[in-house]
């Protein structure tokens, strides 16, 4: 009887730590649920010019958005993690000013990025190298 209490207990103990928590989306014991996210920032050349035509994708859940002539993208989605992977690729080659590497970059999203139940982060601005 002692041991049912004690293990009654414990189990109460953890549910009531685990939730009411603002700073991250999940509970104890239970897998995260699809968080949603929306990124934004712009595209250049090593010398600060924008570039317009550059794909941005993440490629976890397929989601792409392609860069304005101001070089700005947004992107926003759901993922099951607090990081997403975005790709830059240049896809229409020499038409937007040249030809320019691909660049990957990885996000960590933080408690301080989460807002009304999903991650935003600004300003994930990428300077592109051009192929040589």
């Amino acid at each position: 009887m002692k041991e049912k209490l004690l293990l009654m207990a414990a189990s109460l103990l953890g549910f009531a730590t685990a939730c009411g928590n603002k700073d991250t989306p999940e509970m104890y014991g239970v897998p995260p649920p699809h968080i949603g996210y929306k990124v934004k920032g712009k595209v250049t050349d090593k010398a600060g010019n924008p570039i317009p035509g550059i794909e941005v994708n993440n490629k976890a859940n397929a989601i792409t958005s392609t860069t304005g002539g101001d070089g700005s993208y947004e992107l926003s989605g759901e993922e099951w993690s607090h990081n997403v992977t975005l790709t830059f690729t240049d896809i229409d080659g020499p038409e937007n000013g040249g030809e320019f590497a691909t660049k990957i970059i990885d996000i960590e999203f933080t408690g301080s990025d989460y807002t009304d139940d999903s991650f935003t982060r600004t300003g994930v601005d990428a300077a592109l190298d051009k192929k040589e």
